[in-house]
């Protein structure tokens, strides 16, 4: 089958950093196979992410069960699948010693789930304090969460992503605030950002079976911008 994208379109729609993240992970593609239009792959990480690429009239349709992949972004995973489509297998050896160590962090991954909060956080300052390079690079993804010049909207986001696997409703009108202020900035990159998230707010409602109330907003955004036709265009190329 000819291949319906490239790895310009891959790195278009993951942007930069999770297109690069995505290249790391080709090793961990396992069993990926094909049927029509259709692709579809596993991607060993933190759990076995399934991934499905396919063609649709506007452009490349997919999916990730991932948490990223949940809210509707263009995962590692599915760059990574892509890549893999594209090049053909890493080399064998090496795929089968990283789906083997990916395999083992899914398992521990399991394992861990059974702790409760107190406990993790016992456990890893427990290794932390064994272990300097770990410390370090706590240390540093903290600071990175709660840096001093930190644009607030960012952290803001970041925050309502991760309430939005479990508590949906909190982190819906953050995506709302975020996505009308980038609407009114009227430009491009706005715009596609606030298509984005408007995926994000998506998927928040289909959680609380509240999948009505998501058409109802997004057609509402819509009517109001009905002479924006750049965001119109960019709510187009995801689906909404």
């Amino acid at each position: 089958m000819t291949a319906f994208f490239s790895k310009k379109d891959l790195e278009r729609l993951a942007g930069p950093r999770s297109y690069q993240r995505g290249v790391a992970s080709v090793p961990a593609v396992d069993a990926l196979g094909t049927s029509g239009a259709e692709i579809t792959a596993t991607v060993y990480g933190s759990e076995p992410w399934q991934v499905r690429l396919d063609r649709r009239p506007a452009g490349l349709d997919y999916s990730c069960d991932c948490p990223r992949g949940m809210v509707g972004e263009f995962c590692r995973h599915c760059v990574a699948v892509g890549l893999v489509y594209l090049d053909g297998p890493v080399e064998k050896t090496r795929s089968a010693e990283f789906i083997a160590a990916q395999r083992e962090i899914a398992g521990l991954r399991r394992l861990l789930g059974i702790l409760d909060r107190e406990d993790l956080i016992g456990l890893l300052l427990d290794c932390a304090h064994d272990d300097h390079d770990l410390r370090r690079h706590l240390a540093a993804r903290v600071d990175e969460m709660v840096a001093p010049g930190t644009d607030v909207n960012d952290t803001e986001l970041r925050l309502a992503d991760v309430r939005a696997l479990t508590d949906p409703a909190s982190a819906i009108p953050v995506y709302k605030k975020h996505i009308e202020a980038r609407i009114a900035a009227r430009n491009r990159r706005d715009y596609a950002e606030a298509a984005r998230y408007l995926q994000h707010l998506k998927a928040a409602y289909q959680r609380l079976h509240l999948k009505s109330e998501a058409v109802a907003y997004i057609e509402g955004l819509r009517a109001a911008n009905a002479r924006k036709h750049n965001l119109l265009d960019e709510l187009a190329k995801r689906g909404l």
